[in-house]
């Protein structure tokens, strides 16, 4: 007998219910599920620490830049500070041993006429000997050495006028020299722009228009106009009052001449066949080195002997600006910038929300890094900083150091503004950017220079301190 419909579908549910119950403990093909699902999470860790690796090492490269490039300025500084002692040791030693020579031979000439007048006034008495060699001796003296060394005020001229033509080189490439070592080395290490403070002295030549006025308007904002006026150079001057001050009484030589003439006494003593006489000559010449040798030197010398000294200064902060260098230096990474940045980039829909052109996204989503650092010269000596010991050596130091910007009167937008041309420059010098890539107020670059306009707003006086780098 044929089956009714129902019958029919009521053995397919029964058919189907035993195929699901013997599938129901059937667990193959699971794990493969849960594979997946691991491989894809481990996948995605993946990518996100690779791109924090890449971050994170550019992010370091553009510090080391900056370290690399502020230590070498003033390694440049401390060197040419070094030169500056070394040419004024020179000075000292030509200045000193023309004024002893004088101050010896004059005393050496009263020695020699009394001898003479004592002969004429007591023949009986009278050493023939020592007249008769001291005669041969002075006028050969006299007719040869001192006409060159002595009376010829010319002969130490020409190498005191080098030495001070040296330093005056010295004081004025100096803080181009520093600036440019500072460039170079940044960008040696990866940096696009950089640049330092306190700039050298001067404007890039050639087509130049200034970028702070559209970087300030770009950057928008009711900020005053913030600058700072000081141009790098070495921290001394001329000293045109030394050997016044020395003729007068007013400094002392020093303890090194006179321990020097000490042991010229003492050896003359002991080795000279007239050791009496001789010794009297060296006592009386000192004597004339005050009176009549440096008097005389000065005179013949002029202010080509004077030596440099490091300048005064109203305050510490003033003196830390003074023998420091804070260098900014910019590395050009769009291309972490814009992908990987987007993965990340949660205020970005604000931005555009508030900013249908886009101009807000942009200028808060810089494309590239900027690192900072700061170095200064050291006088590695237990006394106070001078240009008499080439002691000056390089090492870095903090950004910022309690009320070392107030006390100054700095801030570091000031101080934005006035090295931003500079730092404009240095792509030029890099080659691979133009001038015109740079300004283009639609450009990367341009945006990033917006972009450190507004951070350099926040660091005031207060904010800044205590900034390691």
């Amino acid at each position: 007998m044929p089956s009714c419909p129902d019958d029919n579908r009521a053995g397919r549910w029964a058919r189907a219910g035993r195929r699901f119950a013997a599938a129901e403990g059937d667990e193959e093909g699971a794990v493969l599920l849960i594979c997946l699902a691991a491989i894809l999470i481990l996948l995605l860790m993946g990518w996100l620490v690779m791109d924090g690796i890449f971050l994170t090492h550019d992010k370091t490269e553009s510090q080391a830049s900056a370290d690399s490039a502020a230590f070498s300025q003033a390694s440049v500084k401390a060197r040419s500070m070094n030169m500056m002692a070394f040419s004024n040791i020179g000075k000292r030693s030509i200045f000193g041993v023309h004024a002893v020579y004088e101050s010896m031979f004059e005393a050496y000439t009263e020695w020699y006429f009394r001898l003479v007048q004592e002969c004429e006034l007591d023949p009986d008495n009278c050493d023939e000997e020592m007249l008769e060699r001291n005669t041969e001796l002075y006028w050969t003296e006299h007719d040869n050495d001192y006409q060159t060394y002595g009376a010829n005020e010319g002969y130490y001229l020409g190498d005191l006028r080098a030495l001070d033509n040296y330093q005056e080189y010295l004081t004025s490439i100096t803080p181009w020299w520093g600036w440019s070592e500072a460039v170079l080395r940044a960008q040696r290490n990866g940096a696009t722009l950089a640049t330092s403070f306190p700039p050298p002295r001067g404007v890039p030549r050639g087509s130049h228009t200034s970028l702070v006025n559209p970087v300030m308007a770009q950057a928008g904002g009711s900020v005053s106009f913030n600058i700072v006026t000081r141009l790098d150079r070495l921290p001394v001057k001329r000293d045109t009052t030394f050997w016044d001050d020395v003729i007068a009484g007013h400094l002392e030589l020093g303890s090194t001449w006179e321990w020097e003439h000490q042991m010229n006494v003492e050896l003359h003593r002991e080795r000279s066949q007239y050791g009496a006489r001789k010794t009297e000559v060296i006592e009386r010449g000192a004597t004339h080195l005050m009176t009549h040798g440096l008097d005389r030197t000065y005179r013949d010398l002029g202010t080509y002997g004077s030596p440099w000294r490091i300048q005064n200064f109203d305050s510490e902060a003033d003196w830390m600006f003074s023998t420091s260098n804070l260098v900014l230096t910019y590395h050009n990474q769009p291309a972490y910038f814009g992908a990987l940045r987007d993965k990340y980039d949660v205020p970005g829909g604000d931005y555009e929300e508030a900013d249908s052109s886009g101009l807000q996204a942009r200028l808060y989503r810089p494309g590239g890094y900027w690192g900072m650092a700061r170095s200064e010269i050291s006088f590695q000596a237990e006394r106070a900083p001078d240009l008499w010991l080439p002691a000056w050596t390089a090492r870095m130091r903090p950004v910022s150091l309690p009320r070392e910007f107030r006390e100054r009167g700095y801030d570091f937008n000031g101080i934005y503004h006035l090295v931003l041309d500079h730092l404009v420059l240095s792509g030029w010098m890099h080659g691979e950017f133009s001038r015109g890539e740079i300004a283009n107020p639609d450009g990367e670059f341009f945006d990033d220079l917006v972009y450190f306009e507004r951070v350099s707003r926040a660091m005031g006086q207060s904010t800044i301190e205590g900034v390691a780098r």
